[in-house]
């Protein structure tokens, strides 16, 4: 017969059964539960009445107290006990490692990427490549090939979204230069502006701040025109006819990422802390995103 010395090896006890039974714990050593085997000859009525706050997990504690080996709950509380170390681990390499920031962005134009991306969504119009964006015809060296997943999380790629080519055309946008900057560096979104202060910021003029003596002024009227005010919540340009979409997977993953940099640096709330938190289920909490999006907007 299992017997608890303290307090604390009754709650270790507990949170093998359920990690959230460890509450009950401070009730159940008020009153006088000092073994498993009394947990498993109560009743429900007194485990009520000891302070369980429902009969489901009043039935729950006194089934698992019968029929499983006491010291088979205490490994599992030590397993649990682990996980929630290798979770935290997990998270500090998920925020160090995935993370969209000026350290991020590519240095030198993929090739291969954008011809993919002007094969699949590449408008021209005389010679020139249209901005999935601002819809504005730039020239070709200023559209740049724009990773959604960053290549260089490649190797990760297969295992967290389930493809495995880094440059497929689904993993990709073409964006002119000044909002590939912005978009790498997390201030925007693909159509949502997230840094406030950028939104009054024409696009050129960011362009030039950011790039300096390697920033190419358009020849476009329009585009020296346009504000990051003029994207935000703008749907993306697609070839009439065109069906390729990028994947909703790394849409999802890639807002997920750029939300919580951005509530980091306080330029947005959110209703949830990130992905690892357990106050709501993780498909909940992709649903809850989808359903906040225009699907004129994202696509399939």
């Amino acid at each position: 017969m299992t017997m608890f010395k303290d307090k604390s090896e009754l709650e270790h006890y507990l949170r093998g059964i359920n990690p959230n039974y460890d509450r009950y714990a401070e009730v159940l050593w008020r009153n006088q539960v000092t073994s498993a085997s009394q947990l498993g000859d109560a009743s429900v009525s007194t485990l009520l009445a000891c302070g369980i706050e429902s009969a489901l997990h009043a039935q729950n504690i006194i089934a698992r107290s019968k029929a499983v080996d006491p010291d088979l709950i205490a490994r599992i509380a030590d397993l649990e006990e682990q996980r929630q170390l290798d979770d935290g681990l997990a998270r500090k390499l998920y925020d160090n490692v995935f993370r969209y920031s000026e350290s991020k962005i590519s240095k030198s134009t993929n090739r291969k990427l954008k011809g993919r991306l002007k094969a699949a969504y590449g408008k021209t119009v005389q010679g020139k490549l249209v901005c999935m964006l601002t819809s504005e015809a730039l020239p070709s060296k200023t559209v740049i090939a724009a990773h959604l997943y960053k290549s260089s999380w490649a190797v990760f790629v297969e295992l967290a979204l389930g493809f495995s080519d880094i440059d497929d055309v689904r993993n990709g946008l073409l964006l002119w230069k000044p909002i590939k900057h912005a978009f790498d560096t997390t201030q925007i979104f693909v159509a949502r502006v997230l840094n406030p202060a950028l939104l009054t910021e024409k696009l050129s003029g960011y362009g030039q701040r950011v790039m300096g003596a390697r920033w190419a002024a358009p020849s476009s009227a329009r585009a020296m025109t346009l504000t990051f005010a003029d994207i935000d919540n703008v749907a993306l340009s697609f070839p009439l006819g065109c069906e390729v979409r990028p994947y909703k997977r790394v849409l999802c993953y890639q807002a997920h990422l750029a939300q919580r940099e951005a509530a980091k640096q306080g330029w947005i709330q959110i209703n949830f802390d990130d992905f690892w938190s357990e106050d709501e289920p993780y498909v909940a909490k992709v649903q809850h995103w989808l359903s906040k999006q225009t699907a004129n907007a994202y696509g399939e």
